[in-house]
């Protein structure tokens, strides 16, 4: 199974995924959402690729704005990016025995793009992690936080 969908912020990486990683899911959310009902609907998609790539065994990335992490941008991106890292680890949870694998990635702005791109592909070529949240950027260096 190899489902790729991603949003307009977060084109460039179906282009820089490498061709080796064949099955898993890669859900990016980076765009502020327009409303209630667009957060809606990318949860919904959110829980049927989840659902999909659980009963495959397949590994699931979800992929988020740093700044939608602390609430920076604004209450519907947060609300839709906290979602998205509470649905990685409650696949994670669910699913352990089963070998489900599923985490998010933070993106910042100015991300390396080849970097992020590496550890999303790691991700999916060798899901050893599972219920993670891997932020990328150094925005939240010598801060505490939960």
């Amino acid at each position: 199974m190899s489902v790729l969908l991603l949003d307009d912020s977060t084109g460039w990486l179906g282009d820089m995924l490498p061709e080796s990683v064949g099955g898993g899911a890669v859900l990016a959310a980076c765009d502020p959402p327009a409303g209630w009902r667009a957060v809606e609907e990318r949860l919904v998609d959110a829980f049927h690729v989840a659902r999909e790539c659980a009963a495959d065994r397949a590994p699931l990335v979800y992929v988020v704005h740093s700044e939608d992490l602390r609430g920076s941008r604004s209450a519907l991106a947060s609300a839709l990016a906290t979602a998205l890292v509470g649905c990685a680890r409650a696949v994670a949870y669910e699913f352990q025995r089963e070998g489900a694998s599923a985490n998010v990635v933070a993106l910042p702005d100015g991300v390396n793009r080849s970097g992020a791109a590496r550890v999303i592909g790691g991700l999916l070529a060798d899901p050893v992690l599972t219920g993670e949240l891997l932020d990328l950027g150094s925005a939240k260096l010598g801060r505490v936080q939960p």
